[in-house]
This record gives C-alpha cells, structure tokens and sequence, in this order.
C-alpha cells in the first residue's frame, strides 16, 4: 500500500470517527512512540498518558519546555508573576512553569478535562502546592460534549485584575467564534492593567487563502461560516481557523490592545516563532 494512500485513509478514518475515540487511538499511538524514551529514562515515567488525555503531538516535555520560552520570549513572563493557564491540559507547560515561577508569583490552571485536572492535582502537589488546577464543566461537541456550562456563559476562576499574563495554547483553535468573544472578555476582565494575554491560533488572511487555495498550507482548511474555516464540517471544533480581521476586532471589542506584531507559526512558514500556530499577544491598558 503507497504512502499517499495509508495517509487517505488514515484521514478518512479520523473523519468517522467519534471525536473522543479519534482523540484517544492519536493518543494511544503517541504513547506507543514514547515508550522507548520512558523506558530508558525513570524521570519520564510519570509523564501522563496520552491516551487518557490526548495533548498534541510532539514529545511532552519538550513542547513543555519550548512553550515556556515562548511565554518568556514574546509575552514577558517573569518568575514573579501570577499566571492564568487556559486550557492546562495535562500540563504539558505546567511542569516547566514549577520550575520557573517563583514563591512570589502564581498559577492557576483550568481545562474542561476533569481527569487531566486531576492528573495536575496529583503530580504537582508535592513540588507545588500552591498551584492550583480548576475543572471547567464547560460543555465543548469535540472535547467535553457533556459538559454543563456554555462556552459563552463560563466565567474564569479567577478574580477581577488578578493575573498579569494569561495564556491559551491550542484552545481557541477548538473554539468557535462565539466562545472565542466571550474567553477574550474573561481575559480582560481577569487581567491586571498592563497584564498581557498570549493565544495561539489559526489565523485566515489573503496570503493564508492563497496557500490553502494551492496546497501549500499545513492544514486543508475549508470555509465554513461566520467566517470561519474547518477541517471537518461535521466535527467542527476538531480544528477551527478565523478571520484574521474578525479575531483582531473581538481583541478591540473586549478593551484589550495588540503587544506586538502577528507572529507566524509553521504551519504557512517562514515560521516568526518557535510555534506551529500563529501567534498573538495583547494586553490590557
């Protein structure tokens, strides 16, 4: 069987299927690869599973690592600062930010998986136990489908301009445009003057549709509606790319300002940053 072929129907396969058992079969393969490396070192046994909850591709601790210089390099994370985690997942960039972060400073996490939560809960207790880890019983089709509470209607467990840098890695990528509004107006709300807020995204704009329109792109987006692009319109939250225009005016809308130019991802190279998404960093005046 060619290459070009197991690759179609790897993707039709993926196109069936049930988003969490989907989630879970890319998970259990990607521990299947990892097991050479926990084997051969003890440190990385206690990595999570992916196969329980599946947080991208890549090697845990390295995208970890690599995510924590991102939030250092382009958003002005200091050891001293409280951060907000939007979407931690398993806590692939929470491992790193123990080390990092400060007695003085702070973290919060929330996702809307509660065994990731408590995967968070348990092993970070002991090296950090004033992180603290949220479960948001926020209902998502793709990743919590029973989930009781709105996208639009989820409010942040966090205080009024309590964190100076918030941060959301492959979470409004998920997200329809809606939720995207809504998360942006929780951030503003939560942040303190001057608190920044770095999210990753899809971001469609003329050089983006030239590529799609020619192959060139990472992903085979598709238009959707309400300006928005999918991969898979019967599974939309699998992979959602916006407007470049429509993102940059619901930043507007929620009082948060740009804290930088739009960093590239390497999904369209020549990549701006060490990220697969596009990049944006704003903050509060």
């Amino acid at each position: 069987m060619s290459d070009d072929l197991l690759t179609r129907l790897r993707a039709e396969l993926a196109r069936r299927l049930p988003p969490a058992i989907r989630r879970a079969a890319a998970g259990l393969m990607l521990d299947l690869r990892s097991l050479p490396v926990r084997l051969k070192d003890p440190a990385r046994r206690g990595d999570p599973w992916q196969t329980r909850h599946n947080v991208g591709a890549g090697d845990f601790r390295a995208v970890g690592d690599d995510l924590l210089s991102v939030l250092i390099d382009h958003a002005g994370l200091r050891p001293d600062e409280r951060v907000l985690d939007i979407g931690c997942g398993a806590g692939r960039v929470t491992r790193p930010l123990a080390a990092y972060l400060s007695s003085a400073g702070g973290y919060l996490g929330f996702d809307v998986s509660r065994p990731a939560v408590m995967g968070c809960r348990r092993r970070f207790a002991r090296q950090r136990p004033d992180f603290e880890f949220v479960h948001a019983d926020v209902k998502n089709p793709d990743y919590s489908p029973r989930g009781a509470l709105s996208e639009t209607g989820y409010r942040f467990p966090s205080a009024d301009a309590s964190i100076d840098l918030a941060f959301a890695m492959s979470v409004f990528t998920h997200m329809r445009r809606d939720p995207v509004r809504h998360y942006l107006e929780e951030v503003a709300r939560v942040l303190k003057p001057g608190g920044r807020f770095a999210f990753t995204a899809y971001l469609i704009d003329d050089d983006v549709r030239r590529r799609l329109a020619t192959g060139r792109a990472g992903m085979a987006f598709i238009p959707w509606h309400d300006g928005s692009w999918v991969l898979d319109p019967a599974h939309p939250e699998r992979a959602i790319a916006h407007e470049v225009a429509h993102v940059d005016a619901a930043v507007a809308a929620s009082g948060l300002i740009p804290d930088g130019p739009l960093l590239v991802g390497a999904w369209r190279p020549p990549a701006a940053y060490l990220g697969w998404q596009d990049m944006l960093v704003v903050r509060k005046r």
